[in-house]
């Protein structure tokens, strides 16, 4: 078997300024928009100058897709982890808890960044993230215990259009209730209308 070789002292530094960088970025973004951020104050935070911002991100823009990189990797160690239930319904709503567990860790300053007409992100096909819940939504349907006139694609969209205004809501009441609890009662109310009624013999 093929052992995956350690990383060289080089390789750990460049992981190491990639992540001061983003760490630069989202600490000015809990107090100024990204639009507002220059690159050089991005570097001046990292320590790194100008010119290495370049080796690891093209824009500031790519600050948002690391951003959302790393979303699906927090899910994904979240989600793996999780033990199905016998009711869909439930493991739905674990995965918006994971959801909205992570824009808390977040930070709403940061999410309040993120929510804007500009971010296109939100509506970019095939993140991994809603691949797992589109999958979780196909088995469900195989199962015969979710509705068949949707397809699993457009109840993943359902469903997050409803998770996010959720989350909107939360920036405008500036984090003033549970966002977690909040996340687990709306979307508990809202995937009933998605189960398949049981028809008699």
């Amino acid at each position: 078997m093929l052992k995956n070789k350690p990383l060289t002292s080089r390789q750990l530094q460049s992981i190491q300024t990639k992540s001061n960088l983003f760490e630069s970025a989202v600490k000015l973004m809990q107090q100024h928009s990204l639009e507002d951020i220059t690159i050089a104050e991005i570097c001046r935070g990292a320590n790194v100058s100008v010119g290495s911002f370049y080796n690891y991100f093209s824009t500031k823009s790519d600050i948002l897709v690391e951003m959302y990189e790393q979303a699906d990797g927090f899910f994904d160690q979240k989600f793996r982890g999780l033990e199905p239930s016998a009711s869909i319904q439930n493991d739905i709503v674990d995965y918006f808890k994971i959801y909205a567990e992570y824009n808390l860790n977040v930070g709403i300053e940061t999410i309040k960044q993120l929510y804007t007409c500009n971010n296109k992100l939100f509506i970019a096909k095939g993140r991994y993230m809603q691949n797992v819940l589109q999958a979780l939504l196909e088995k469900g349907q195989a199962h015969r215990q979710l509705i068949d006139s949707m397809s699993a694609e457009e109840m993943t969209e359902y469903l997050f259009i409803a998770a996010r205004g959720v989350i909107y809501n939360w920036c405008l009441h500036e984090g003033g209730y549970d966002l977690e609890r909040k996340m687990e009662e709306y979307m508990a109310r809202l995937v009933v209308v998605l189960l398949k009624v049981p028809t008699l013999p």
